[in-house]
């Protein structure tokens, strides 16, 4: 978990877009457990958090991700970098066509990042994207790549190749079908059966776990396998246990979590989760080197083994902190039950995860190896996240669904020759701590953020 944007990195615990030219994230030390079994080794994704936050800059005025991708001949150049142009082309009517950056580099050159951007009239339609996904017409499109190349074995100072050139996308005619043979009905036809497809239950908020109108695609109904409303006054240490840092290792930023009614607390119908600052930092037993004593605590909890689960549908109702400064991060989030897992190849689900400074907006992320831009998507705005708002996960042998307030954010086709982490079975975390990250783009604590950051859940369902 950490700051803004992908394996260069988006956020953690959806640590997204790759930024090469990004600080790096940090790497904790060892994990032996969170007080459950499956919990070692969590605290590594701290270390993806930093290189998060440049990549949601970089790509704030971008756009999703699209399909597939159209090649075409290189243009001439001496260059050590050469680019290549998208050719023009005819499209189906209707279909959505990608464009990214395509270009070729010499056996001395060191690409740092390659992105298009994409305007069509005066009007931009993605800038600094790896992909952009357009409908048919005409495009001006320039792509940038970045590299340094090595001469008399020392690599130069950053260099930038550009090329424009205008892209059409002509819409094939559409053809009118054949008029059908004329037929004969028989006397006494049998009734025709319709059969109405189940509505999807990803774009649905359910009225409860046993909510009956929630099916599946191919019909069938939802089992409810766990629930909790937070209708006590206290955590249900049956369903959860307290994440801390002293038997995990785990921090996001500078925090210190603990098992602390300040930091977990249950009532008024909802769970609220707090990272708190402290009057004067205080000892952090088990914390990374550098973090002995710290000034904050943070509160995160984690479903017991008794409901760790593989594949299904996760619906959580919560809000997120009101601020809009830099400083809080928030996350709901899935990690491998066993306890030999490792990040990222072993997989990780991070369903929605806020960062205080880029109010407005989740962002979602499957992380485990995979190199498929879909993994995860910068552009899952929502009204207000200090509102209570649904997010919620179908996972399936093949795909992987996010929804936030019944809208799909993404979805993900799990890479056959990857899929092994996701036939294990992942239990649920429910997060809240300090935000980190350097530089311009990071989500780092300043002046201004708030002593007090709160995450508030007001149920948990979970079905199979």
């Amino acid at each position: 978990m950490g700051d803004p944007l992908r394996r260069g990195s988006v956020f953690r615990p959806g640590w997204a877009v790759e930024a090469r030219g990004c600080v790096r994230g940090i790497r904790s030390p060892p994990v032996t457990g969170v007080g459950a079994p499956g919990m070692s080794r969590i605290h590594r994704r701290a270390h993806r958090a930093r290189s998060r936050a440049c990549a949601i800059a970089a790509t704030v005025f971008g756009v999703a991700l699209g399909t597939a991708v159209v090649q075409a001949p290189a243009e001439a150049a001496s260059t050590p970098v050469t680019v290549k142009a998208v050719s023009s082309r005819v499209v189906p009517a209707g279909a959505m066509t990608t464009v990214v950056p395509r270009y070729s580099a010499g056996k001395n050159v060191r690409v740092l990042s390659a992105r298009v951007d994409v305007k069509r009239g005066s009007t931009w339609v993605a800038r600094g994207v790896r992909r952009a996904k357009v409908p048919a017409g005409t495009y001006r499109v320039t792509t940038k790549v970045s590299y340094r190349q090595r001469v008399s074995g020392k690599l130069s100072a950053k260099r930038v190749k550009r090329h424009s050139y205008t892209l059409r996308l002509t819409p094939a005619p559409v053809v009118s079908p054949a008029p059908a043979p004329s037929y004969v009905p028989p006397p006494t036809p049998a009734p025709a059966v319709t059969r109405v497809p189940a509505p999807s239950s990803l774009t649905r908020t359910s009225s409860g776990c046993y909510d009956a109108s929630l099916v599946k695609a191919n019909g069938t109904a939802w089992t409810c396998t766990f629930f909790d409303d937070f209708s006590g006054t206290t955590l249900d240490r049956s369903k959860w246990t307290p994440v801390e840092t002293s038997t995990s290792g785990y921090q996001i930023g500078h925090d210190c979590f603990v098992d602390d009614p300040r930091n977990i607390a249950v009532g008024s119908g909802a769970l609220s989760l707090t990272v708190r600052k402290l009057s004067s930092a205080q000892p952090c037993a088990g914390a990374r080197k550098g973090d002995e004593n710290l000034d904050h605590t943070a509160g995160s909890v984690i479903l017991n083994d008794a409901f760790a689960q593989s594949r299904g549908r996760f619906e959580i109702r919560a809000a997120f902190p009101a601020t809009t400064v830099a400083g809080h991060h928030s996350a709901l989030w899935m990690f491998p039950a066993d306890p030999t897992a490792t990040w990222p190849m072993s997989g990780e689900i991070d369903i929605a995860e806020y960062y205080s400074r880029w109010h407005g907006r989740a962002i979602p992320y499957i992380h485990y190896g995979s190199t498929d831009p879909s993994v995860t998507n910068n552009y899952c705005f929502i009204a207000d996240p200090t509102a209570f708002n649904t997010y919620t996960l179908e996972w399936t042998a093949t795909t992987m669904s996010i929804a936030y307030n019944g809208q799909t954010c993404l979805t993900h086709e799990i890479s056959d020759d990857l899929k092994l982490p996701f036939e294990g079975q992942f239990k649920l975390l429910l997060t809240q701590g300090l935000g980190v990250g350097d530089g311009e783009y990071g989500n780092v604590p300043t002046d201004k953020t708030p002593d007090i950051g709160t995450t508030k859940v007001d149920y948990v369902r979970i079905w199979k």
